[in-house]
């Protein structure tokens, strides 16, 4: 699959997740942040975050069997379920609906994949297997936000700033590019044995 990479804006716009079991505590959690106003229907066991912010009014929580109708109108659709006809039903009428809909760990299921982000001193990464390794995408974003989490780096991103804000805008071209000289992000991969030894997991 081919993805087309874009930060979307969710603000004041409503955002539905199908089941509210551990592995959607994330995507809600990124969908509040946002500024989206999200609606949980599930009809079995709730994990406790969601419950509490359900409590705390950030989020709408819907006790009942989801529908394929309950996408109509969202902004985007998360949807955690093992049932593969329920799963369909939500991808179908999501094309039918031009909606956004991802299918947790389910690409083919989905109209788009929703891409890990690292978060360090201010900036952000988006990046994604397209589906296919969840779990090496999360050993990633891991191993980004701890090499961006040292404070050097804020420094160096709040200098930036404070001389963009000071610079005239015929000059800031040539003087940013002069500041980030010398900064460079060196890292090396490692692998499992079995990489190494050309085998299959």
């Amino acid at each position: 699959m081919r993805y087309l990479p874009i930060e979307l804006d969710v603000q004041g716009r409503e955002a539905l997740v199908v089941g509210a079991s551990a592995e959607v505590v994330a995507k809600v959690e990124r969908l509040l942040a946002a500024g989206a106003r999200v609606v949980v229907v599930a009809p079995g066991e709730v994990d406790p975050v969601i419950e509490a912010m359900a409590a705390d009014g950030r989020l709408a929580l819907a006790r009942r069997e989801p529908l394929a109708g309950d996408v109509d109108g969202k902004a985007i659709v998360f949807v955690a379920t093992t049932e593969e006809g329920r799963a369909a039903a939500f991808h179908a009428r999501g094309l039918a609906e031009g909606r956004l809909v991802c299918t947790l760990d389910r690409p083919e299921l989905s109209t788009f994949v929703n891409p890990a982000v690292a978060r360090a001193a201010g900036l952000s990464m988006t990046f994604a297997t397209g589906g296919t390794s969840p779990g090496a995408v999360r050993r990633i974003r891991e191993d980004l936000e701890a090499l961006f989490g040292d404070p050097r780096f804020a420094r160096f991103l709040e200098g930036l700033a404070g001389l963009r804000a000071r610079l005239p805008r015929g000059e800031r071209a040539v003087r940013m590019a002069e500041a980030v000289k010398g900064f460079a992000v060196e890292a090396r991969l490692r692998f499992p044995a079995w990489v190494e030894r050309g085998e299959e997991p």
